[in-house]
């Protein structure tokens, strides 16, 4: 064994004691107090009235107010917009901490996430996203733990303890962000099914469907009560002018991925170029599974079915990911993914199955560098400031040339007027205004009012063509 291997092995041992545990929590929690206090949107001592700060945003002023809400016993249609989870956390120090009151919960699920999953070198390493996804308050911290706590109990022991902590940390999401209760699916069902006879299975299944029952029944009892629906008006709104699906799932995962700037001319946000270790998950994703068998393709799943619900959800998009702090909905996953990447390196290159999934690496890193997503123009009949005649095919984008982002206002497709994100997208970084046009928008006619310049109309085809600059990260 040599000098090195030696090295390692005493720290890692030194690194599973207890002590060990304690003083990288306090650490990670003087780092998080100078990083919160230090943050250039951090309110500082300004009444919220003011709206400082992050309580300038739209999301955060909401969680404050139904935190505000909560601490005075009250729950009202004026307050009530997302699911009251998170607020919840808050409410407890409104009265103690009136512009801070997520200051305490967040550092709590940041330690616990820390706790649960070995994240304080992820943390150090990406200072900018730990920034934007915890710092900021976001409900989104709530779900993150729980879903990396769900990971490490599916990994363990089989029980029926083990269901019920799971559904019980589901039924919790449901009350924060119900949307990612669906992630639990995948390792709810291993969990049940890792347990020994069907009538065992039977029995703690029905008592896991039972608590996520209730959490569900209980918010619908709670809407009824408010607003006299099932359903807030957030959540319809969620659909009806935003909605899910609506864009190409293959062009979005390019758009995430892998280039940015094909209609939203973003140059540093494709997760493959910003992240480049996310390559090594490949291999790791596939040691996870070899190693943990049904566990491992329960987080797997997991995992991935949290990528293609934010993937599918239409405001999704690199104009978002960091102006917006969007990124926010999955960067939970990087934690587990860096982990396995790290344990492939570490401990399974040795093992066969650590090399298929890094020649599925190399295949998808050729395929990267080399997949371009091609700008077509259409021949269509175009007037001033109009299209009156759109393509059948979705998704199409149409360019105003040389018309200021906030000049073409109101558009309209066969008279009805059109939402951000649920009809179209629009980039954020060029002077021109250019909008890519949803499945939601079905129409022939697309009118904006004012605008008395040619329109431009067009869609996109994939192509092929290797560079070695874009690899290198030249282009």
């Amino acid at each position: 064994m040599s000098e090195l291997t030696q090295v390692l092995r005493r720290c890692e041992g030194w690194l599973q004691t207890r002590i060990a545990g304690w003083l990288l929590l306090i650490l990670l929690g003087a780092w998080y107090g100078w990083a919160y206090a230090h943050h250039p949107l951090n309110p500082g001592g300004i009444p919220v009235e003011q709206r400082a700060g992050w309580w300038s945003w739209s999301d955060q002023y909401k969680y404050l107010r139904s935190a505000q809400m909560l601490a005075a016993g009250q729950v009202t249609p004026e307050t009530y917009h997302y699911p009251l989870g998170y607020a919840a956390l808050g409410a407890p120090f409104v009265r103690w901490l009136p512009v801070h009151p997520f200051f305490v919960p967040n550092l709590l699920l940041l330690l616990a996430t820390a706790a649960v999953f070995v994240a304080v070198v992820f943390i150090v390493t990406h200072g900018e996203l730990i920034g934007l996804t915890m710092v900021v308050p976001w409900n989104t911290l709530v779900t993150q733990c729980g879903l990396m706590t769900g990971l490490v109990l599916v990994l363990g022991a089989p029980g029926r303890r083990t269901v019920w902590s799971l559904a019980a940390l589901a039924a919790v999401a449901w009350w924060v962000r119900p949307v990612d209760a669906l992630c639990f699916a995948p390792l709810l069902v291993v969990a049940t099914l890792r347990l020994p006879t069907w009538r065992e299975r039977a029995e703690t299944g029905f008592v896991g469907i039972a608590i996520l029952g209730g959490a569900a029944v209980a918010m619908g009892l709670l809407n009824r009560a408010v607003f006299g629906t099932w359903r807030t008006p957030y959540e319809q709104a969620a659909f009806t002018m935003v909605g899910f699906f609506d864009y190409p799932i293959g062009q979005k995962f390019y758009w995430t991925f892998v280039d940015g700037r094909p209609f939203f001319e973003e140059t540093d946000t494709a997760l493959l170029r910003r992240y480049p270790w996310l390559f090594l998950a490949i291999p790791g994703l596939f040691f996870w599974v070899k190693r943990e068998g049904w566990a491992g393709v329960a987080g797997v799943a997991a995992i991935g079915l949290s990528w293609l619900l934010y993937l599918g959800y239409n405001d999704f998009f690199p104009s978002s990911f960091y102006r917006f702090s969007l990124i926010h909905y999955v960067s939970w996953s990087f934690l587990p993914l860096l982990a396995v990447a790290a344990g492939a390196c570490w401990a399974g290159c040795k093992d066969r199955v650590v090399w298929v999934g890094a020649a599925v690496m190399l295949g998808i890193g050729v395929l990267a560098g080399g997949l371009q997503l091609g700008e077509r123009v259409l021949p269509v009949p175009v007037g001033l400031g109009e299209v009156t005649a759109l393509p059948v095919g979705r998704p199409i984008w149409v360019r105003f040339p040389e018309v200021p982002l906030t000049a073409v206002g109101n558009l309209r497709l066969d008279g009805r007027g059109m939402f951000e994100a649920a009809d179209y997208e629009m980039r954020y970084v060029s002077s021109d205004r250019k909008v890519l046009l949803g499945n939601h928008a079905r129409g022939r006619r697309l009118v904006a009012p004012g605008v008395l310049v040619i329109p431009q109309v067009g869609d996109y085809r994939w192509a092929w063509r290797w560079t070695w600059a874009r690899v290198l990260r030249l282009d």
